[in-house]
C-alpha cells in the first residue's frame, strides 16, 4: 500500500507537467491580418480619349489567416473599377487586371491632359492594423488626350536615380498621320528648382530641304524654353510637305534639385504650340494653316511629368502670421507689415505673397504690395516686409490680409490666407491752432494799416478858401 501511495505522489508532478505541456500546445496563436498592394502597372500610358488602359495590380496576404477583401483602382480620385479577392491564402499573392475605358474622362479645357496618378487600394480586413501598405500609386502616370495631338514623352518619369547633375531628355511628338505637314512651333515650361534646360535638337519629322531650325533659348530663371523648334520655309521657294506621325524635337535638361516638375506645353496665344500644314503645291500658290493649335484646343496637348523622389511630393505653403508695427496712424504716416510664411510641403517652393488692406465699411480690397521668396526649403519659415502708406486714403479702420498664391500641385489652400489679428486706425490730422505770434503779428499789421489810412485821409483834407 505504501509503495502504491508513494508511486501516486511521484506521478502527480509528472501529470501536472504533462497537462501544462498539453495546455501550451493547444493555446491558439492570435490571427494577424495584413493585406498589401505590391504593384500597380498601367499600360499604355498615353491614349486617345475612348481607348482602353489595362491596369495590373498585384496584392499579397502578409498575415497568417486566409482573407477576403476588395481592391479598387482610381485615376487621381476618380473610381475606375472594384474587384473582389476571395480566399487568398497565407503568404500568397494574386494579380488582378482592371480595364479603364477612357471614353468619359474629362480632359481639362484650359490646360490639356495632365498625367493622371493611378492608384490601387485594398479594403481593410477585420483586425488589420498595418494599413499603410493597403494603397499604392503607380510609378507611371497616364495621359488621356484628343487626337491629333502634341505630346511630351515620356509622359511621366519617376526615378530617384536621376540625382543632381544627371541629364534627362524628353521629346515632343505628334500622332498626326496626314501628308500636309510643313512646320511646327512650341514653348515648354518646367520647374527651374528641379530642371534646367540645356539644349533642343531637331527630331525626325521634318528634315533636310529648306527647313530652318531654331532651337530656342532656355530661361532657367523662370523655367521656360522660348520659341523652341520652329520650322518655316521662305517664299517663293516651294514648301516641301511631309507625313506624320513623328518627333518634332528632343529637349535635354540637367537635373539641378530634388522634387517634381511638370513639363508643360504652353497654352498662351503668343507662345504658339502649333503643327502647321500647307495645301498641296506649297508656297507661293498654296495656303498655310494650323493642323494643331494648342491655344484653340488645349485638349490636344499631353504634358509631361518628372519626379526624382519615390515618395509623392506634397505642395503646401501657408501664411502663419501677419504682424503690424503700428495700429494708430495719421493720414500720411506709414506702418510696417511683417508676413511670416511657411513651406509645409516636401520640396523647395517659390512663394508669392499679396497683401491687401480691407476697409471695415465694406469697400473693395486695395493692394498694398506683392513679393516673392525663392527656394523656400521644405519645413522652413521666412518673413516678408511690406509698407502700408496711408497717404491719400480716407480715415477709418482697416485690417490687413496676406495671401500666398497657390503653388503648382497644391491642394490644401485653406491656410494660404490670413488676416491680421489687429486693425489699423487711420485718422485725419488734427487742425493746428494759429500761433499767438502770428495773431499778434496780424493784429499789429492791421493796426498799422488803419493808422496809415487815417493819416492819408487827414492829409488829403484841405481847408476850403473863404
Amino acid at each position: 500500500m505504501r509503495k502504491k501511495m508513494l508511486l501516486i505522489f511521484l506521478m502527480i508532478p509528472l501529470i501536472f507537467t504533462l497537462l501544462r505541456a498539453n495546455t501550451i500546445q493547444i493555446t491558439a496563436t492570435p490571427d494577424a491580418h495584413d493585406i498589401a498592394v505590391l504593384s500597380v502597372t498601367p499600360n499604355p500610358t498615353l491614349v486617345t480619349k475612348g481607348e482602353l488602359v489595362n491596369i495590373t495590380v498585384v496584392v499579397e496576404n502578409q498575415g497568417n489567416a486566409t482573407e477576403m477583401f476588395n481592391v479598387t483602382v482610381y485615376y487621381d480620385t476618380n473610381t475606375i473599377e472594384t474587384q473582389n479577392v476571395s480566399n487568398l491564402a497565407v503568404g500568397a499573392n494574386t494579380s488582378l487586371t482592371f480595364v479603364w475605358n477612357t471614353t468619359d474622362v474629362h480632359i481639362r479645357k484650359l490646360t490639356g491632359s495632365v498625367p493622371y496618378k493611378i492608384n490601387a487600394t485594398a479594403s481593410v480586413v477585420s483586425g488589420e492594423t498595418d494599413t499603410a501598405d493597403n494603397t499604392l500609386v503607380s510609378i507611371s502616370r497616364v495621359s488621356v488626350v484628343e487626337s491629333p495631338y502634341l505630346a511630351v514623352v515620356p509622359h511621366s518619369t519617376i526615378n530617384p536615380n536621376l540625382t543632381t547633375g544627371s541629364t534627362y531628355t524628353v521629346s515632343v511628338v505628334t500622332d498626326y498621320n496626314g501628308s500636309d505637314i510643313t512646320g511646327y512651333e512650341f514653348t515648354l515650361y518646367y520647374n527651374p528648382n528641379v530642371l534646367h534646360g540645356v539644349n533642343t535638337t531637331n527630331g525626325d519629322l521634318i528634315v533636310g530641304g529648306s527647313a530652318m531650325f531654331n532651337p530656342g533659348t532656355p530661361d532657367n530663371t523662370n523655367g521656360k524654353i522660348t520659341t523652341s523648334a520652329i520650322f518655316f520655309f521662305q517664299p517663293p521657294e516651294w514648301a516641301p510637305l511631309t507625313s506624320g506621325p513623328g518627333t518634332l524635337a528632343n529637349v535635354t535638361f540637367e537635373v539641378v534639385g530634388e522634387g517634381e516638375s511638370p513639363i508643360t506645353l504652353s497654352m498662351a496665344v503668343a507662345e504658339k504650340c502649333l503643327l502647321k500644314g500647307y495645301t498641296e503645291g506649297g508656297a507661293p500658290n498654296g495656303t498655310d494653316y494650323n493642323i494643331i493649335n494648342i491655344f484653340v484646343n488645349a485638349r490636344q496637348a499631353a504634358h509631361g511629368y518628372f519626379r526624382n523622389t519615390l515618395a509623392e511630393v506634397v505642395h503646401d505653403v501657408a501664411v502663419v502670421d501677419v504682424k503690424l508695427n503700428s495700429t494708430n496712424l495719421e493720414i500720411g504716416e506709414h506702418a510696417k507689415i511683417t508676413v511670416e510664411i511657411k513651406n509645409n510641403g516636401t520640396v523647395f517652393e517659390d512663394v508669392t505673397i499679396n497683401v491687401e488692406r480691407l476697409d471695415e465699411k465694406g469697400g473693395a480690397p486695395w493692394p498694398i504690395g506683392k513679393n516673392t521668396t525663392r527656394n523656400l526649403a521644405a519645413g522652413a519659415n521666412t518673413s516678408l516686409t511690406f509698407i502700408f502708406d496711408t497717404t491719400g486714403i480716407t480715415s477709418g479702420t482697416y485690417s490687413i490680409k496676406a495671401e500666398a498664391e497657390p503653388v503648382s500641385g497644391e491642394t490644401n489652400i485653406d491656410n494660404n490666407i490670413l488676416e491680421s489679428a489687429e486693425t489699423i486706425i487711420v485718422r485725419a490730422k488734427p487742425e493746428q491752432p494759429i500761433p499767438i505770434e502770428l495773431i499778434i503779428g496780424i493784429g499789429v499789421a492791421v493796426v498799422a494799416v488803419i493808422i496809415i489810412v487815417i493819416v492819408i485821409v487827414r492829409r488829403g483834407k484841405k481847408p476850403i478858401p473863404e
